[in-house]
């Protein structure tokens, strides 16, 4: 049973996507063409667009999740919206530069579906489970910490940016493409 779009379904199933916690390079050198030029019909599935802003950004999170995070952040930079803020984000946290993450995520602000985030999250991080709700600065300095030196705690971090990124995307694509609210 199809999530998203075939195009999307199948992408998805790559073992590689989003397995490291800041990537020097994408997963394949063809994987961020293939998205780049897919039809916006295609990622669409033949779904309605309901929001072509939005949809922009579900491009940008399949090249995110391809590690192709040059590709990711000219999209991401086009929305200054709170999602795009927030992907935007992401992608920051993901390059390594955690200071400009969390400026992001500061411009993005609380976003609706943090509460969802957090419940998914709370189950694959003690961490995450003892906070009220999703923080995205908690989990820029774990990763930040990761990177520099508690290199035990990095499944954790990859996990939770995994976490991040399906609950993201779902969001999106509610919002994008099926015009349901979240």
């Amino acid at each position: 049973m199809a999530i998203y779009s075939d195009f999307i379904d199948r992408l998805l199933l790559n073992p590689d996507l989003l397995k490291k916690l800041t990537p020097t390079e994408p997963v394949s050198w063809d994987l961020p063409s293939k998205i780049s030029n897919a039809s916006d019909e295609i990622l669409a599935g033949g779904k309605e667009i309901a929001d072509v802003k939005i949809f922009a950004l579900i491009r940008g999170a399949l090249l995110n999740a391809a590690d192709a995070l040059d590709a990711a952040h000219r999209i991401f930079q086009d929305d200054p919206g709170d999602l795009g803020s927030y992907w935007h984000g992401v992608m920051h946290r993901r390059e390594g530069d955690f200071d400009n993450a969390r400026y992001w995520f500061r411009r993005a602000g609380r976003l609706p579906i943090f509460d969802r985030m957090h419940g998914v999250a709370a189950q694959v991080s003690a961490t995450m489970a003892r906070q009220p709700t999703w923080d995205a600065y908690l989990l820029t300095g774990m990763c930040e910490q990761a990177k520099f030196g508690d290199h035990d705690a990095v499944s954790e971090c990859v996990a939770l940016q995994r976490v991040e990124f399906e609950e993201l995307l779902a969001y999106c694509w509610r919002m994008g493409v099926q015009k349901a609210v979240p």
